[in-house]
């Protein structure tokens, strides 16, 4: 069925969330950016060892795949908080939640800042794992009420999701840099330090935060309930799971396949940064055109870096060319999935985002440890080939089940 023939009350509903003020903003433009600025933070402590990984396996004594467990883990224990404490924290005010997870997250870099262990190490990724979870659940659904009057929701979503893009452009490449002049733990030691500064904003700049309603635990499959949300969902995985199961060993492709050094690894990085920026803007727009052909412009990108990797990304050239493209993908993916839920399910997004983000972050764990197996008894390459399949599948999908899922007819405008 062609959602677009006529206006339905849930293409209303869609136009209504996107584009109208929280009737309960009680925020402010310094309160927003700090929750962007949290954002830019907490992506930066989960994937900085990205950057790392071989230096974090030299020091340690470990294979590069065993390594690759300080990204699965905090996956899982974001996985499992997301909807926990989303049902525990009933009526706690959400701006004290925020500071207290922000606090976890200061605590586990400065653990991972002087571990000489794996084991220590591992303890303090568990730790980031909660407070990645918490955040991602609570700063969605209140990105509206820390925002000023008026400005509308999609954009107020969109300020807190720049904070992601800004860590793939500056914090994970500025703390590989970092790492190649003072050791990997420095660069977890300087966003530990950042963490602290953020705690003295969100204490001067957040409103108090008092909850609308507690979700309850039936409350949390309501995006999965959804067939539309669920179509989105399946196919947002098959993508992701491909994305994060290469992404986590990138910086040793480049190392061990390709030999290149510290320093044109962090460029590197940089450029895939740089374009997920654009990849960002770019879906902004597009999703709200039609969300389904995006997410499958985006799956095409993948499918093109991924079957190429192996043969041009060995080369300066051509490693900067298939970077950008793959930062460009990456930059639009999470932007355009969380548009196909506003989009065709804007009725279960605040009460169905937690366990949405909880599986958002299962994702990642598997996909790293899959990759981690894949990387560790075979090679790079083969990892690169594999994952063209899921991709594929995902554009199958995109095409065959989901076929006809468009946006309805008014949707909301440009972010």
């Amino acid at each position: 069925m062609n959602t677009q023939v006529k206006k339905t009350p849930n293409a209303s509903a869609t136009h209504s969330s996107l584009t109208n003020p929280s009737p309960k903003s009680e925020g402010n433009w310094f309160a927003i950016l700090t929750v962007a600025i949290t954002a830019f933070a907490l992506v930066t402590s989960e994937f900085l060892p990205i950057g790392v990984l071989n230096s974090i396996a030299q020091d340690l004594d470990i294979s590069v795949g065993t390594a690759g467990l300080v990204i699965t883990l905090p996956g899982i224990m974001g996985a499992i908080a997301a909807p926990v404490l989303s049902v525990a924290v009933k009526q706690l005010d959400r701006r004290k939640l925020l500071i207290a997870l922000t606090a976890i997250m200061v605590i586990s870099n400065f653990i991972t800042g002087i571990a000489d262990s794996f084991a220590l190490v591992l303890f303090s990724r568990f730790l980031l794992g909660i407070a990645i979870g918490g955040f991602w659940a609570t700063a969605i659904a209140l990105s509206g009420r820390v925002a000023p009057p008026h400005l509308a929701i999609a954009k107020a979503t969109a300020i807190v999701m720049a904070g992601v893009t800004l860590a793939t452009i500056l914090g994970v490449p500025l703390g590989t840099w970092l790492s190649e002049w003072l050791g990997w733990r420095s660069a977890f030691q300087s966003i530990a330090l950042i963490g602290a500064v953020i705690i003295a904003l969100e204490y001067k700049f957040l409103p108090r935060l008092a909850p609308t309603s507690a979700i309850r635990w039936k409350d949390l499959p309501a995006l999965i309930q959804n067939h539309k949300a669920r179509k989105g969902l399946v196919i947002i995985l098959l993508i992701g799971f491909a994305h994060f199961s290469s992404y986590s060993y990138l910086a040793p492709f480049f190392k061990n396949q390709a030999g290149f050094d510290g320093a044109t690894i962090g460029s590197l990085l940089l450029i895939y940064g740089v374009s997920g920026f654009f990849g960002n803007l770019f879906a902004g727009y597009s999703s709200n055109i039609n969300v389904r052909y995006t997410l499958a412009f985006v799956a095409i990108s993948f499918i093109i870096v991924f079957f190429s990797f192996p043969h041009f990304a060995i080369h300066l050239s051509g490693a900067y060319v298939l970077t950008a493209l793959w930062g460009f993908a990456f930059g639009a993916f999470p932007t355009t999935a969380n548009i196909w839920m506003f989009v065709h399910a804007p009725e279960a997004v605040e009460k169905g985002m937690p366990l949405f983000i909880g599986i958002f972050q299962l994702m990642i764990a598997f996909g790293s440890v899959f990759g981690g197996y894949v990387v560790d008894h075979f090679n790079a390459n083969i990892l690169l080939y594999t994952v063209v399949i899921f991709v594929g599948l995902a554009l199958l999908a995109l095409f065959t089940h989901s076929r006809g899922l468009n946006n309805p007819k008014h949707n909301c405008p440009v972010l």
